[in-house]
């Protein structure tokens, strides 16, 4: 049913960008509106702020709303408040990162209202692109919120050279490999990274300083050299 809003007040929402990697390729999950505006168009969940809540706390509620476990990373992304964003009135969206590993993000999928797209963003801007072909650009998107995940995209890129937001989208952060991490960057960059030059980076960087250590499991074995694992620490984590 479509929400009325009354001229003469400002509305808060918050929209949350629920993001991942699997394979190689970064992924977001995507809604398709089911009333007026923009009926049928893609946007991103969200939700509006109650008069008894904080926007972090309505963010988190519809985080656990989505992943009942829990087992997701939520960060403020941005303030977007400009004018006629929203056709109903005045609403200034505050906007979340989340991340959410793939085989609990996979889950919300049904082909129909809830999809998963892949993310490609460069120079020629954003472009989506779901497992049945469907193609998106970031105006195709309800409301601003093409903006918006040009706005994360290029955010988390910034980040994930200097922060630990990039271990979060690892499978599992106690037992990971240095090739596992290395396909998050490049999903997450969009492009290739130097194998030597990486592993240089991240031991330097992470294990040299006790933020990552070598975890006390058995080497991973497949084809060829087997893999060492490795775990983020107390101090990686930031807990």
């Amino acid at each position: 049913m479509q929400m009325t809003l009354e001229q003469d007040r400002i509305y808060v929402t918050v929209d949350v960008l629920p993001l991942s990697v699997y394979e190689g390729t970064l992924y977001i999950l995507l809604s398709r509106r089911k009333d007026p505006p923009y009926q049928g168009r893609w946007a991103l969940p969200g939700r509006f702020v109650q008069a008894d809540e904080s926007a972090e706390a309505a963010a988190g509620r519809l985080m656990h709303e989505m992943l009942p476990s829990g087992d997701g990373y939520l960060e403020q992304l941005y303030t977007f408040s400009e004018l006629n964003r929203d056709p109903r009135g005045r609403v200034i969206s505050m906007a979340y990162l989340q991340i959410i590993p793939w085989k609990e993000l996979s889950v919300f999928q049904d082909g129909a209202s809830m999809v998963c797209f892949e993310v490609d963003l460069d120079d020629k801007g954003l472009r989506l692109k779901s497992g049945d072909k469907t193609e998106l650009a970031g105006g195709d998107l309800a409301f601003d919120h093409g903006r918006i995940i040009e706005t994360g995209i290029r955010r988390l890129r910034g980040k994930i050279d200097y922060t630990e937001i990039g271990f979060r989208f690892l499978a599992n952060m106690g037992a990971f490999s240095l090739g596992e991490l290395q396909n998050v960057f490049e999903a997450v960059l969009g492009e290739k990274i130097d194998k030597s030059n990486f592993r240089r980076t991240i031991i330097n960087r992470y294990e040299k300083t006790g933020r990552m250590r070598q975890a006390d499991l058995p080497v991973r074995r497949g084809q060829g050299r087997p893999a060492a694992l490795y775990s983020m620490t107390k101090e990686g984590t930031g807990k």
